[in-house]
Parts: structure tokens; C-alpha cells; sequence
């Protein structure tokens, strides 16, 4: 049996944020900007890789913006109520639909509600029109050669409208960075399982999985593995394979059954141990085969504010965007609260508005 761990830091939160990144930086982890073709209609929420320019105008030819009919505006001059102006089917108009092609010798719609019906294939007009009205002409939408999304952009439904629209079915998107996720804890049991005193309850592995996926990764959740020292190296090992960045959770604090720090020792480099916050002191980070190892406390609420200090900047820097700031909210606390010193005291609230 491997001997009760210590903690080898407590450093400040915002040095521990940075000692990670900047250890991937210099080894060169964010350099590779990996990227994949995925179809467009499977693009949203996507990060773009390329700025993407458009291959065709849209429209890709002059159509009609009304249900109307199509003339040369020349023959409509000097029509007023007064004088109207007679056209006929074939020679000087044809009938059009919104969106159908101008007919050749065309450059004008007239609304079908403008329009007066006299004979069979005749129709009357009471005004003048100008060139092109009622006309989408070529490009107004996009044109062709014209910027539509740049790099780095996340995908939202009008950009894959305007995508497909320019001419394009695929796109380079970032590949996703893979995260896995690597329950520990002979006390675990899977949701459903019948409880013992003792027994707890699988849980944050959903909770964590999904938090990396709200933030644009792609989550796996490997088969829980019991305290055992070899067993929890192989399971890193077998998630090395299959992830860019992989998560221990539990195993993380000082306890005699707490083996991630000296496995991730032995496999690689052991960054932290150890941050001067609470919750979540015990957080860990190494560096194993060149990928970010993270050791997530098993409290819940731990593992929850660790994911989200630790993990989350580094997954959005994978994809090479910046981090969305957090939401503020001013409030007035109803209790004193005293904290310790030289800790980062992060508390849970409940907000609600009493008066203004």
C-alpha cells in the first residue's frame, strides 16, 4: 500500500490558475489547433477554424422580391390615373411569383395588388416605375468572395443559413477537446443500486461531464475503479489514450486511500497540490504524456467550484476563444461571515429581493 499523501502547496488561487496553462504553453499543447470538416447543418455551436468567404453570390441571380409582374420599367413611364398605361402578356410583362428569376428584357416587379386587369392577358398600370424595384438583385444578401463567418467564431443558426447560402455544405470547425471523466471510491455505487450504510451514490461524474460540455467538449465517463493504487493508474492510462485532458475525481485529498498525486508523480509531473481556497483545497494538476491530469475533490460542491476554476479556462483555451465573463449581481449579505486568513473563500447563496 503507497503511504498517506501530503499536500505539497497551498497556493494563491490566482498563481495556481495560471501555473497549468502556462506549463502547456511553453510544452507547446495549445499550438496544435486541431480541426475537423463537419457537415453545415451539424455546425451549430461549433468553433469556425477558417474564416469561411462565400463561393457564390445569394441570390446567384436577379429575383423577384413580390408576387407581381415583370416589366422594363421604360414601359411603364408616364403612366398616371389619368393616363394608364396598357401592357400585354408575353410582349411587355410576364407573371411572377416572390423569388422567381427575372425574365429576360425585365428589371422591375409591379406588386400584383397595383396591377388592373382589363382582358385576357392585358392589365392596366396608373404610375411609373423605376429600375430595379421590387428586384433582389445578384448579392444582396452575400457576395460572392464576401467575408461570411471569420475564425474563431462560434456557430450560431443564421451563420449556417448564411453558410449554405453562400455555397458551402462543409466546414473546418476545432475539434472538440476530449475530457474524461474517471470516478474513483471503493464507497461508490451506481444510481439505482441498492444503498448501505457507507455506500454513496455515483453522481458527480453527470455533473462534471456536463459542465465540460456546456463549455464545447466532448465528455466520456470511464467505469468507476475502487481505492486501489494500480487500478486507478492503469484507468489514467487507458483515459490517456482517448482524451486531450482527463479528470480524477476524488482521490485528490491527504487521506490514506488518496493516491492521484503520487500516481500522477509517477506517470509524469506534479504540478499543484494543494490551493489556498475553500472549498476545494485539495484540487491537483500534472501533466501526464504531455496532456493536463486534474484531480477533482469528490465533494460535490468541491468538485463543482475546482471544475469550474481549473477546467473550464482550460478547455476554452483549447478551442482558442476567449472565456465568457461571469455574471454579476450586487446584494447585501444577511449575515457576517469571517473567513480564514490567507484563504479564497468561495460560499454558496441563496438571492432573493426583500424590499428594493
Amino acid at each position: 500500500m503507497k503511504k498517506r499523501g501530503v499536500y505539497l502547496d497551498n497556493l494563491p488561487l490566482e498563481k495556481a490558475e495560471n501555473i497549468l496553462i502556462k506549463t502547456l504553453d511553453e510544452n507547446g499543447f495549445f499550438s496544435d489547433k486541431k480541426y475537423e470538416m463537419v457537415d453545415v447543418r451539424d455546425a451549430l455551436g461549433r468553433i469556425t477554424a477558417v474564416p469561411v468567404f462565400a463561393r457564390i453570390s445569394s441570390p446567384h441571380y436577379h429575383a423577384a422580391a413580390m408576387d407581381g409582374i415583370a416589366v422594363s420599367a421604360k414601359d411603364t413611364y408616364g403612366a398616371d390615373e389619368k393616363n394608364p398605361v396598357r401592357l400585354k402578356e408575353g410582349v411587355h410583362f410576364h407573371y411572377v411569383d416572390t423569388g422567381d428569376p427575372i425574365p429576360s428584357g425585365c428589371d422591375t416587379v409591379i406588386m400584383i395588388e397595383e396591377v388592373h386587369p382589363v382582358s385576357e392577358g392585358e392589365v392596366e398600370i396608373i404610375k411609373s416605375y423605376s429600375p430595379w424595384e421590387n428586384v433582389r438583385g445578384i448579392g444582396e444578401d452575400i457576395v460572392a468572395t464576401e467575408l461570411i463567418v471569420p475564425e474563431n467564431h462560434r456557430l450560431r443558426p443564421q451563420d449556417l443559413a448564411a453558410i449554405l447560402s453562400g455555397g458551402h455544405t462543409e466546414i473546418a470547425v476545432r475539434r472538440k477537446p476530449r475530457v474524461a471523466v474517471i470516478p474513483t471510491g471503493t464507497e461508490l455505487v451506481m444510481p439505482g443500486e441498492d444503498l448501505k450504510p457507507g455506500d454513496i451514490i455515483e453522481s458527480n461524474s453527470a455533473m462534471l461531464a456536463g459542465m465540460a460540455k456546456e463549455w464545447g467538449a466532448e465528455a466520456c465517463v470511464l467505469d468507476k475503479v475502487i481505492d486501489d493504487y494500480e487500478m486507478i493508474k492503469n484507468r489514467l492510462q487507458e483515459a490517456l489514450k482517448k482524451a486531450d485532458v482527463v479528470i480524477i475525481n476524488a482521490g485528490s485529498s491527504a487521506g490514506s486511500e488518496d493516491y492521484t498525486s503520487s500516481i500522477i508523480s509517477e506517470l509524469g509531473t506534479l504540478l499543484v497540490h494543494g490551493v489556498a481556497i475553500r472549498p476545494g483545497k485539495p484540487v491537483i494538476m500534472g501533466i501526464v504524456e504531455g496532456k493536463p491530469v486534474i484531480g477533482i475533490p469528490g465533494y460535490p460542491v468541491s468538485a463543482a467550484l475546482t471544475m469550474k476554476l481549473f477546467v473550464k479556462p482550460l478547455i476554452y483555451r483549447m478551442q482558442d476563444i476567449p472565456m465568457p465573463s461571469a455574471e454579476k449581481v450586487n446584494a447585501v449579505m444577511s449575515r457576517r461571515v469571517v473567513s480564514h486568513i490567507g484563504i479564497e473563500e468561495f460560499l454558496r447563496v441563496k438571492l432573493g429581493r426583500i424590499g428594493d
